[in-house]
Formats: structure tokens, sequence, C-alpha cells
């Protein structure tokens, strides 16, 4: 095969599978049925009560309502924590240690099984919590958490919190970046 044959076949090829690309995301782009848009929204309406009751409402003892038995929550650095019963534990200790906490959704999405929450989380850090122990200090932190949801209830978390900002405001480590 000459060099020409093969940009031919390459260029054939390249149209070819760009024809497919474009085909498939034309079909993604069709709107989605109303039965889709009703199982996204009540995906949402779990997360949002979730965070409502458990976080807003400091109710750490309520959080096997909305969780799988099976729930993992993965938070990055901080590890994950398996089984709704753990997971709760941790949800008590954030609202036990933390009990002015106020988490304020800024956005919130989703699509299909998965829901994406990006918010601010406030309060006043007033007992021990991932071995640092109380600093009476009031704290800010951005987050964004993605929640994959099964038969309407939670089954994985992955939390994506600002522990630079939380470390900052409670006097553990100040970054250098930070004024």
């Amino acid at each position: 095969m000459t060099k020409w044959q093969r940009a031919a076949l390459s260029a054939a090829l390249a149209a070819t599978v760009g024809g497919l690309v474009v085909a498939g995301s034309a079909a993604d782009a069709q709107p989605a049925s109303a039965s889709s848009a009703d199982h996204v929204a009540a995906n949402k309406q779990v997360v949002q009560a979730f965070m409502r009751d458990v976080l807003d409402g400091h109710h750490g003892d309520h959080a096997t309502r909305y969780l799988t038995p099976g729930m993992q929550w993965h938070g990055g650095t901080v590890g994950t924590v398996a089984g709704s019963e753990n997971v709760a534990g941790l949800m008590t200790a954030v609202v036990t240690s933390i009990p002015d906490l106020h988490a304020d959704v800024q956005d919130i999405f989703g699509h299909g099984d998965e829901v994406v929450v990006r918010l601010i989380v406030t309060g006043t850090q007033k007992g021990a919590l991932l071995g640092i122990p109380a600093s009476g200090r009031p704290l800010r932190w951005d987050a964004i958490d993605v929640y994959r949801l099964e038969r309407g209830k939670i089954g994985e978390e992955w939390a994506a919190e600002d522990f630079t900002a939380f470390l900052n405001d409670t006097g553990t480590y100040k970054a250098p970046w930070i004024p």
C-alpha cells in the first residue's frame, strides 16, 4: 500500500468513525423520556431529603433511612467507610462535632442513577472530628459530592470536600497560599 493509499484509507476511516460519533452524539442529544426525567427527579429528592434531615437537621442517626445496607462513603484521603450503620456513625460524628452545620446547596443535577451536588458547608467545630480536637472556631468549606442511588436509596457517595479549608479553619494547618 502506498503512502497516498494509506492516507486515503485513514481519511475514509476517520469520516466513517466520525459519522458514527456524530450519529451517537445526536442520539444522546434527544430529550430524556418522561420516566427518565422522573427517575432523576426522584433521585435528587432522596439526596436533598438526606441532606436536609441528616446534615441540616443534625440527625446522623437518621442516615440509615436513606442508605442501602452496603452503602460506601468514599472520602478521598479520609478513606472509605462501608456499611450503612458505619456511614450513619460518621454522619453522627460530623453533626455532633459541628452542631450548627449547614450544607448550602449551590447546584444539584442528576443523570440516570447519579446525583451531583455542589455545596458550601458552614458551622462551628464544638467537638473533636477526624482526630482534630474541638476548636470552637467557625468553619467554611466547599464540597462537590457525587451520589449513586439504587432503588431509591443512596448506595455510594464520593465526597470531595475542601479539607485544606477545614484544616485551616480549625487551626490545624495553614497552607502557604492562604492569606
